[in-house]
């Protein structure tokens, strides 16, 4: 994105009109869609270093989620969606952190199209896709880019951007009452304490299966902190995150699963301050850690009974096998609709469980008198080797494996063994695929 607000104020209607006008030009030639629908939604979010759309479609009062995911760096619509964010910037509340654009269609069939907008200044972006939320590196660079008023910084982004106090114990609470902790992913706090500290390759693949999908926290009171007015972090604050060096030489970065255990570990280092704390998508921190050489191993809770130590390697074994965090992450929030999305978006895999030396896939256990028809598919290695690390691995596109799952004869799909799950009955999945198909005959 271009750097600070272009228009002058008397520039920015026109600038927001043709914005608008090439967007909605844009959506209609890009999405396929067969004539009587209603609607057209464009939902915008850039981040650092991509824009993501999601485009749903609005039919008889039914809503089809399809695309999700960035937009190329060569799209003829990014210079229109940053016209469109410059355009709408007010010296008082900024400019849009999400934007969503919507193409009505009336009087088929030859249909008069209106385009409207809806401007998203105060709500915190929502993850749509595994791609991770705004973090605070991300939320400077967009304060400073389009500057507003100190009292018009939402109180999320005042939390990301000076680290927050979780621990603290209410008002209301008694003296004596149990602070309460932030935990961003329950299912990550489950298999650690089922860990008990006994440190192999299943309980790290236990570990590894609940992390992806959901969120942690980090210790970045190491950071050189830079204020800008009332914010802590301004855009010229070095971040970096907690790092120990072990007895061993290497060096653990540092991820915690409750905001107790970070301040039980900075306590023992640092008894006289308290740690300022940030929350991440897991997936997008393995990422990074993958490309750190200066960090040889993580190490989650350390201190803790539970604490867990996972290698460079198992890191980049999860990463770079085919994996489906958009599909996870949807599984942990419990949203069907984004659940669907998720395995028509391009490029979206599904995993199956083969036992050695067969083709078949694993199925649902049942009784010995029964049957098994409910096929499962996992969204990760990790997932599958949970389940059974002697499984063989087998990938595919996400539709083409659904379709595989109707070939068979199945009566339902179950995503991942372990929970977060889903079953998916068949009837649902050929509509999914029949909506699918039917956009890409259009």
């Amino acid at each position: 994105m271009n750097h600070k607000p272009r228009y002058q104020a008397s520039e920015r209607p026109a600038m927001i009109e043709e914005a608008l006008v090439q967007i909605g030009s844009w959506l209609l030639s890009t999405v396929k869609a067969e004539p009587g629908w209603n609607e057209l939604v464009l939902d915008i979010k850039p981040l650092s270093e991509q824009i993501f759309v999601r485009i749903t479609e609005s039919r008889d009062d039914q809503d089809f989620v399809g695309s999700i995911g960035p937009l190329k760096k060569e799209s003829p619509v990014i210079p229109e969606i940053e016209k469109l964010q410059h355009g709408a910037y007010d010296e008082r509340e900024g400019t849009w952190f999400t934007a969503t654009v919507v193409v009505t269609a009336k009087n088929w069939p030859e249909p008069e199209y209106e385009i409207g907008a809806a401007y998203n200044r105060q709500d915190e972006p929502q993850d749509w896709e595994g791609e991770g939320r705004l973090t605070a590196r991300e939320l400077r660079a967009h304060l400073a880019d389009f500057p507003r008023e100190e009292n018009q910084i939402p109180e999320w982004g005042r939390q990301r951007l000076n680290g927050r106090r979780l621990a603290e114990v209410s008002e209301t609470s008694s003296p004596s009452a149990a602070p309460e902790f932030e935990i961003p992913n329950s299912y990550l706090s489950t298999a650690l304490a089922r860990t008990e500290g006994i440190r192999n390759d299943a309980n790290v693949i236990s570990v590894l299966r609940a992390s992806l999908g959901g969120e942690v926290l980090l210790d970045i009171s190491d950071s050189d902190f830079v204020p800008l007015g009332n914010q802590k972090m301004g855009p010229q604050s070095t971040i970096r995150y907690r790092v120990l060096r072990l007895n061993n030489g290497l060096r653990a970065l540092c991820l915690y699963s409750s905001s107790q255990y970070v301040f039980e570990e900075h306590k023992r280092h640092n008894a006289e301050s308290e740690p300022v704390i940030l929350r991440d998508h897991a997936g997008k921190v393995f990422r990074e850690f993958l490309a750190d050489e200066t960090c040889d191993v993580i190490v989650i809770d350390p201190g803790a009974p539970h604490e867990c130590f996972i290698e460079k390697p198992q890191v980049g074994w999860v990463l770079q096998t085919p994996h489906n965090d958009a599909t996870k992450n949807a599984l942990m929030s419990g949203n069907m609709q984004i659940l669907l999305a998720s395995l028509v978006a391009p490029g979206a895999v599904l995993l199956m469980g083969v036992h050695p030396g067969g083709d078949s896939p694993v199925f649902v256990p049942v009784p010995a008198d029964q049957e098994p028809d409910t096929m499962l598919v996992f969204t990760s290695a990790a997932e599958i080797a949970a389940l059974d690390p002697s499984l063989e691995v087998r990938s595919a596109p996400a539709l083409d494996v659904l379709k595989f799952a109707d070939q068979l004869g199945v009566s339902a799909v179950r995503i991942n063994a372990l929970n977060p799950s889903a079953t998916l009955p068949m009837k649902q999945i050929r509509e999914l695929i029949s909506i699918v198909e039917s956009a890409a005959a259009a």
